[in-house]
């Protein structure tokens, strides 16, 4: 029988205001009796290095003491395997909505027949952008628009070139550059996860991605993200797959076509950049 998991990622978010954040760890709480937590405390760099005006000494200490707390919390929990009423009430306690630098998504649910084993899978998917299954998908979609591309625009050339400056930059698989001028940025992403979590927490890191290449300056004047949305009928994962698609549309010169678009009208928008 499948064990039933909530579960929760910890972000570390210091400017509440640039709602940008950095995934740091997982808590979950499955009703088995098990209280699971895993955060990442060895590294430091690739956080500072994104809050780049942050004093790295302030992050190491306060990371340290939440960290401490929530094996704290973890420990209580499992010193009460059968009390489930109180393990809830402990995860539900721990990741409540807050103002600090630490806080928690909105938690998700997962079915699962080894609970420390989705854990780290959990934590890889999130702290450690271990996305093989997510990466399988998108070079498909890669391979194919690299296809179209050559075979339809050979007055273009495309290239892998990263956006930016040497503070902050993205990597995007199609750029064209025009009499010196980065005149499209094409990105092909793959929205068919498996739930709603996984394709919000997706969504928006594109768009803080997005937002924070736009501080340093490495927008080009046309950004097109090719999305494959999700397939079946789940109405849940179309819902939030269409608020992403328009979040990411409403900035930034960011257009968003469906991958599902016929190749000839794909064709037309694509031909329709800025330069023109």
């Amino acid at each position: 029988m499948s064990i039933i998991c909530n579960y929760a990622v910890l972000r570390f978010q210091p400017y509440p205001e640039t709602g940008e954040f950095a995934n740091l760890g997982i808590v979950m709480v499955c009703n088995n009796g098990q209280f699971l937590e895993m955060v990442e405390t060895r590294t430091r760099k690739r956080i500072t290095n994104f809050f780049d005006k942050l004093d790295p000494a302030v992050f190491t200490n306060a990371r340290q003491a939440f960290a401490k707390e929530i094996h704290r919390v973890a420990e209580l929990a499992n010193a009460h395997p059968y009390d489930t009423a109180l393990q809830l009430g402990l995860f539900k306690h721990l990741t409540a909505p807050s103002e600090t630098m630490f806080r928690f998504s909105q938690p998700g649910t997962i079915a699962t027949d080894n609970p420390a084993a989705t854990l780290q899978e959990l934590f890889n998917r999130y702290v450690c952008h271990d996305f093989t299954q997510r990466e399988d998908a998108e070079t498909k979609l890669k391979r194919r628009i690299n296809t179209l591309l050559k075979e339809q625009f050979t007055d273009r050339t495309y290239r892998e070139e990263k956006l930016g400056d040497e503070l902050y930059h993205v990597t995007f698989p199609f750029v064209w550059q025009s009499g010196g001028i980065t005149a499209q940025a094409i990105r092909p992403l793959s929205f068919d996860l498996d739930d709603t979590k996984s394709i919000i927490d997706k969504g928006d890191r594109w768009i803080m991605q997005m937002n924070r290449l736009a501080k340093h300056g490495g927008m080009p004047r046309d950004t097109v993200f090719i999305c494959k949305e999700p397939t079946g009928s789940n109405a849940d994962q179309q819902k939030v797959y269409r608020e992403i698609a328009a979040d990411l549309s409403s900035s930034h010169q960011i257009r968003v076509i469906p991958y599902a678009t016929p190749q000839s009208k794909m064709l037309g928008l694509l031909a329709s950049t800025s330069l023109h």
